[in-house]
């Protein structure tokens, strides 16, 4: 608007001039010209003549300062556009982020990273909600929008502490190229993966294909293969636990560096990921937002989605994931007891137990693989809980209490623990419980301490996880069921803890120690990949 008020006064001024000029000037210039044009290009230049020097000088700096305005209301439009489409090619996924519609697309819908964010999304579609009908909880009150759940369910407290600045590459292990390195250095033969390959193909055979609880496992698998195969769940209840045996029928798949992205079995990980980041239970606790996974269940349940949603989402970074892994993480700080530990239910009046105490810590340890926020209260109320539970200079672990004689499975869930949360390969406690681990061998019937332990030793290296390792590997290798339903299978009616839970819960555990050589980075190695907790 002001650049067109000085152009019109710019072209009313020399009117102005000329009705200002004296008249006295008007005779003189017609006296020295002959008329026509001559008279009147004469006439004009003794108008400027006439004119006064400061209003001359005015006139020419008004001039330039117009074609200066000019000029500079110009050019930033030309640099406006040019940033614009500069922004939308440079950030690539943030791209969809903005108004698309304010924005002339042009040649950017044909640009190469329009394209990448084609792919990279497509996946993420498949675990949008979708409707489902099912007992556990109304999918309608679940806040799906996972990437923008990911900002809300992220703690702001300052006394949490974010490990996305950390530069860990943890699940690199699970490449192609680095399994095959690890497997060489750590024990790991051809039958044993062998053994894997034909485990994951039985997940496969009895995922749910249809219905309300489409993805998901169940430990009564027999009605899945309709009675190809037996041995399910025995125990009352654990029938309604869909979210533990998803849990643990899509953790193999992870170790074995499968993921709903990536991989032969990739829609099998995505059916599975879908149904369990729907089957949660989301609320608020003190601002803090959280989804709850023990429908039907316990802890125990909770602590297995945690670990396989925090996986899931370091293994492939998909944002999508990241929403439902935070939020999973957040209800373990929520649920944390008065002592430091984990029980069954929220915060139990009567403490925690090592037991339960140990899939927390693991979905804790996931969630720092996969850069998450991590509460530092939960890491140290654990520490104190372990102290709690200790005896024989942090060697020997109890269930809710320490204990004067050596007890298997607590003792190696109990060391495992403490290798994830500091305490290095010389620690008194980790040398002596070595020992122990190492002097008891392998249990043939108890699987759920061969897992821990076999973690342990791994860990720790040395003869003794050479030792053990062997006796293990292959005793699984041919105990795996060759019968046409039940091929990859294993199930052992007299194992401890795990037998009740039926044929797909043991599978599991036998298929992840076979995974143990790759499935995460030595934390003693000399350049180990993972870190400790911040305490």
């Amino acid at each position: 608007m002001s650049t067109n008020a000085d152009t019109n006064e710019l072209s009313e001024e020399p009117d102005a001039i000329s009705a200002a000029a004296p008249a006295s000037a008007q005779p003189a210039a017609e006296s020295e010209s002959d008329g026509g044009d001559d008279y009147s290009t004469d006439r004009r230049f003794v108008m400027f003549q006439a004119m006064p020097a400061w209003l001359v000088s005015t006139l020419v700096h008004v001039l330039i300062l117009v074609i200066l305005g000019l000029v500079s209301i110009a050019d930033p439009i030309q640099i406006v556009n040019v940033l614009t489409a500069s922004s939308s090619q440079d950030n690539g996924p943030e791209v969809e982020e903005l108004s698309i519609e304010d924005f002339d697309p042009g040649e950017l819908a044909e640009s190469e990273e329009t394209v990448e964010e084609v792919e990279i999304t497509d996946p993420v579609e498949m675990v949008e909600p979708v409707a489902m009908e099912t007992p556990v909880m109304d999918i309608a009150s679940v806040p799906l929008e996972m990437s923008d759940f990911a900002i809300d369910v992220a703690p702001a407290a300052t006394s949490l502490q974010s490990m996305s600045m950390m530069n860990m590459r943890p699940t690199d292990s699970r490449s192609s190229d680095m399994k095959k390195k690890l497997l060489r250095e750590y024990g790991g033969t051809e039958s044993s993966e062998a053994a894997v390959t034909e485990a994951l193909k039985w997940f496969s055979r009895h995922q749910i294909k249809v219905g309300p609880n489409a993805g998901a496992w169940t430990f009564q698998h027999e009605i899945v293969c309709k009675g190809a195969c037996g041995n399910g769940c025995t125990k009352e209840g654990r029938a309604r636990q869909l979210n533990a045996a998803t849990s643990l029928a899509l953790l193999p798949f992870l170790g074995a560096g499968q993921t709903h992205i990536k991989g032969e079995f990739s829609g099998v990980v995505m059916a599975g990921l879908r149904f369990l980041v729907q089957n949660g239970k989301p609320g608020k606790e003190r601002g803090l937002p959280y989804i709850d996974y023990r429908a039907g269940g316990s802890m125990y349940d909770h602590g297995l989605a945690a670990i396989t949603l925090c996986e899931a989402y370091a293994m492939t970074g998909d944002p999508e994931l990241a929403g439902p892994a935070q939020a999973s993480l957040n209800f373990i700080s929520v649920a944390q007891c008065r002592d430091g530990g984990w029980r069954y239910g929220i915060r139990d009046s009567s403490g925690g137990d090592t037991s339960v105490v140990g899939w927390q810590v693991m979905a804790l340890k996931s969630g720092h693989m996969g850069h998450l926020i991590i509460p530092p209260n939960a890491i140290q109320g654990s520490v104190l809980f372990l102290d709690k539970v200790a005896s024989d200079n942090g060697s020997i672990y109890g269930y809710t209490g320490p204990v004067t004689s050596f007890r298997p499975a607590t003792s190696a869930v109990g060391l495992l623990c403490r290798m994830y949360t500091g305490w290095d390969k010389n620690h008194p406690g980790i040398k002596r419980g070595v020992q122990h681990l190492a002097k008891r061998g392998v249990l043939k019937k108890d699987l759920y301490y061969d897992y821990y332990a076999a973690q342990v030793l791994r860990h720790h290296g040395g003869k003794e996880w050479d030792e053990f390792n062997t006796e293990l590997r292959d005793w699984l290798v041919e105990t795996q069921d060759q019968s046409r339903g039940a091929k990859g299978s294993w199930f052992f009616p007299e194992v401890k803890h795990l037998s009740d839970s039926g044929r797909l819960c043991l599978t599991s555990f036998a298929t992840m120690i076979l995974e143990v050589y790759y499935r995460h980075m030595p934390l003693y190695a000399e350049v180990a990949a993972e870190e400790e907790f911040p305490l």
